[in-house]
């Protein structure tokens, strides 16, 4: 995972990869080759009452040759 402060609107550099994204400041935080790698920084305690519209998300950079993802959590 490799942490960084870059914004949404050149999502298209990291594409194949994982990115966690801020949508309060509307930056990419950190990007990662799997899930995984990001999981620790879109994780958040049972606790937490911060509304979901501001919670860190992950998501999945196409390349240019494939659709959109859906990531189902089960």
């Amino acid at each position: 995972m490799k942490k960084v402060n870059i914004s949404t609107k050149l999502m298209g550099r990291f594409a194949g990869k994982w990115v966690v994204i801020d949508p309060v400041k509307e930056k990419i935080i950190a990007v990662g080759q799997t899930l995984e790698e990001i999981d620790p920084l879109i994780t958040r305690p049972i606790g937490d009452s911060r509304p979901s519209g501001e919670v860190p998300t992950a998501f999945r950079v196409p390349r240019k040759d494939e659709g959109p993802f859906i990531l189902i959590i089960r």
